[in-house]
C-alpha cells in the first residue's frame, strides 16, 4: 500500500481526496463563470444636452455613450427619484417636464408647466415633483402618479432649483433674480418664510446632517454656508470664476464646485473651508455629481460638448466623453 491509503482506516483516502480537489477546482471555475456572466453593476451618467433636446446615458464602466432619449428643446437639468426608477428632465425651451423610466428606458409623459422649466425637485417618498420655472418666477407642483400639473404658485424672479426637506413638509426654492430663497409649506402651498439667497444661485446642497445648506453666490464668487433651521449666514468661502454646480462628497468632507468662468472645477475641504485643489476642463463647465462610492466625479462642459471624468481623490482628468450639444445638466444612479 502507498502512505495515504495507510494513514485512512478505510484505506481509501487515496482515492477521495484527489474527487474532493476536482470538485473543488468544478466550484471555483463555476464561480468564475457566473461572476463574468452576471451582468455588470456599473452606474449610469444621464446627460441632457440643451440643443441636442435630449438626455444621453452614458456607462460607467466603460465611458461611453448607451442610449440617446429625446426630451426637448432646451433639456437642462436631470432629477431621478428617491429610489431611483424614474428620471425627470425639465426641458427650458419647450416649458416642460419630460418623465423617463429609468429601467426600460420609455418616455411616460411630457408635463407642461410654466416658463423655461430650469430644474427639478422630487419629494422623499417619491410621490411629488416640483419643477422651477425661471422664466415665470414660480413653481408647479406635479402629481407623479397622475403625471399632471396640479398647481403653480410664484417665489421670485428666476425660480431656478429647490430641495425638499427629510420629511418633505417643507420646500425650499432658490431664486436667483431676487436672490433670496422662499420657504414653502408643501401641504398649505403658502410660502412661511423668505429667506437670504444670492444673485444668480445655481446649486443649493444640504449637509448629510442638514445642518446647513452650501448654495453658490456666482456675482460674488462665493459660497455661502447657511444654517437650514434658521436660514442664518454662518460663514462663506471665496471662490473666483463665478461657482456653479457643486456637490458633497458622499462622506461630507469635501466639495467640488465648477468655476464657470476660469473653465475649471475645485475641490474644498469641509473642515478647513478652503480650496485644495483645482483642475482645468475647458469652457464653461457647469453642473456636477459624484458617484455613490464618492471615487470619481462627473462635470458638464457645456460649450466644449463635453462630460469630464474626473478622480475625486487627486482631482485628476480620467477621460472626456463627447455629448450632444451645449451640456448642461447631469445626474448619477447606480
Amino acid at each position: 500500500m502507498c502512505g495515504d491509503q495507510m494513514n485512512s482506516p478505510s484505506g481509501k483516502s487515496g482515492i477521495i481526496q484527489p474527487r474532493r480537489q476536482s470538485w473543488r477546482v468544478v466550484s471555483i471555475l463555476t464561480v468564475l463563470f457566473f461572476s463574468w456572466a452576471l451582468p455588470s453593476t456599473a452606474g449610469e451618467v444621464w446627460v441632457a444636452n440643451m440643443k441636442g433636446a435630449n438626455v444621453q446615458i452614458i456607462d460607467t464602466s466603460s465611458n461611453k455613450v448607451v442610449q440617446t432619449i429625446p426630451t426637448g428643446a432646451g433639456a437642462h437639468n436631470v432629477t431621478f427619484s428617491p429610489d431611483g426608477k424614474l428620471a425627470y428632465i425639465a426641458n427650458l425651451g419647450t416649458n416642460s417636464i419630460t418623465i423617463i423610466d429609468t429601467m426600460s428606458k420609455e418616455k411616460l409623459a411630457d408635463i407642461v408647466t410654466d416658463t423655461k422649466a430650469h430644474d427639478v425637485a422630487v419629494s422623499p417618498d417619491g410621490k411629488l415633483a416640483v419643477a422651477c420655472n425661471v422664466g415665470a418666477g414660480n413653481i408647479t407642483f406635479i402629481d407623479v402618479a397622475a403625471k399632471k400639473a396640479v398647481h403653480t404658485m410664484a417665489t421670485g424672479k428666476k425660480a431656478i432649483t429647490a430641495v425638499f426637506s427629510p420629511d418633505g413638509n417643507t420646500l425650499y426654492v432658490v431664486n436667483a433674480g431676487a436672490g433670496n430663497i422662499s420657504v414653502v409649506d408643501v401641504k398649505s402651498k403658502k410660502i412661511t418664510q423668505t429667506r437670504q439667497g444670492a444673485k444668480g444661485a445655481m446649486a443649493i446642497k444640504p449637509t448629510k446632517n442638514w445642518g446647513q445648506f452650501w448654495l453658490t453666490a456666482p456675482a460674488d464668487n462665493k459660497l455661502l454656508l447657511l444654517n437650514t433651521r434658521t436660514g442664518a449666514l454662518e460663514a462663506s468661502i471665496e471662490v473666483p470664476g463665478e461657482p456653479h454646480g457643486l456637490v458633497h462628497s458622499p462622506d461630507g468632507k469635501t466639495v467640488f464646485v465648477g468655476q464657470r468662468k476660469l473653465g475649471q472645477i475645485a475641490m474644498i475641504d469641509t473642515a478647513s473651508r478652503k480650496i485644495v485643489k483645482t483642475l482645468s476642463l475647458g469652457q464653461r463647465p457647469d453642473m456636477i455629481d459624484i458617484s455613490s462610492d464618492g471615487k470619481t466625479v462627473y462635470v458638464a462642459i457645456r460649450d466644449d460638448n463635453k462630460l469630464a471624468v474626473v478622480s475625486a481623490a487627486d482631482l485628476s482628468l480620467i477621460t472626456k466623453v463627447d455629448t450632444d450639444g451645449e451640456t448642461h445638466g447631469l445626474a448619477y444612479k447606480d
